[in-house]
């Protein structure tokens, strides 16, 4: 009977020491992925989830950001403006083109973040019948509903739905983005790529999407943008200059709703006149300045 008691005392004392092992350890696994969890809670806040990277490289990400931003006007010079000014902001990992080589490929930010959504939605303003961004992105991306518009007819098959139409500020039979949207019951959807290639309206195009907050000016992740300079010319006592303070003034919209510059790109049919950028949307506490030195 003594033996007995032994015994057993042993066993369940053996099952109790391997029950608080196991409790122990699950406890430690939960502290342990909540800590990793939260050490990178700040690039998912801050990015509206697109983003998932520790807190220290997050930071240095804004401290590099604040450093570049600062120093992006630098010289007004008509030859030069684009080499002098306006350098990538942010950069993106996995960034990849789309697209041929040349005229009419765009750099896309992180692509295979989009493969995870259930659906996007991809407007492509002015195409000129150019269609190896939409071909390449929807092959990619097949749960992308493509959008393209241009000026001219054009039958980009099975791969994106043409609409003929002439994009600007609502102006002189133009179309503005939410009328676009609006016509395709899009208002309330988010837009997650905004290609647009629309030779020198996009200064009035973007004037007009940004003059107010709403859904559609506050929901569109990525801009894929070529920049002219021959729309900021103007006459001066007979003398043609360059009203530089449109094109600053565009960046600072950008800037101002939230985009950071991730991909620059010279445009070598025009190089003095026309470069790509791209840009990608953050959350606005982005954009505060913490002071933290990280690259150190």
């Amino acid at each position: 009977m003594i033996k007995f008691n032994k015994t057993f005392f042993f066993v369940i004392l053996l099952f109790l020491t391997f029950i608080l092992l196991f409790l122990s350890t699950n406890i430690q696994r939960t502290v342990l992925n909540k800590s990793q969890t939260d050490d990178y809670e700040l690039s998912r806040i801050e990015s509206d989830d697109f983003f998932f990277e520790t807190n220290s490289d997050w930071n240095r990400r804004k401290e590099l950001f604040h450093l570049q931003h600062d120093r992006n006007q630098y010289l007004n010079s008509p030859n030069m403006f684009f080499q002098d000014n306006y350098e990538p902001t942010f950069s993106c990992r996995f960034e990849q083109r789309l697209g041929i080589n040349g005229d009419g490929g765009k750099w896309i930010c992180d692509v295979y973040r989009l493969k995870k959504l259930k659906s996007c939605l991809i407007y492509s303003l002015g195409s000129n019948g150019e269609f190896s961004f939409e071909n390449e992105t929807k092959r990619l991306l097949p749960n992308c509903d493509i959008h393209t518009f241009d000026m001219k007819v054009f039958n980009c098959t099975n791969i994106c739905t043409f609409h003929q139409v002439k994009i600007g500020d609502g102006i002189n039979e133009t179309k503005t983005l939410r009328m676009l949207m609006s016509d395709f019951n899009h208002t309330q959807r988010s837009l997650d790529i905004l290609k647009i290639d629309v030779e020198g309206s996009e200064y009035e195009f973007f004037d007009e999407l940004f003059s107010k907050k709403d859904h559609v000016s506050e929901n569109i992740r990525q801009i894929l943008v070529e920049i002219h300079l021959s729309r900021i010319l103007k006459q001066v006592n007979n003398v043609t200059v360059y009203d530089y303070g449109k094109i600053h003034r565009l960046f600072e919209l950008f800037h101002e709703n939230h985009f950071v510059i991730f991909h620059k790109e010279v445009n070598l049919y025009n190089p003095h006149n026309a470069f790509e950028f791209s840009f990608i949307k953050l959350n606005r506490k982005f954009f505060e300045n913490n002071n933290q030195s990280t690259t150190s």
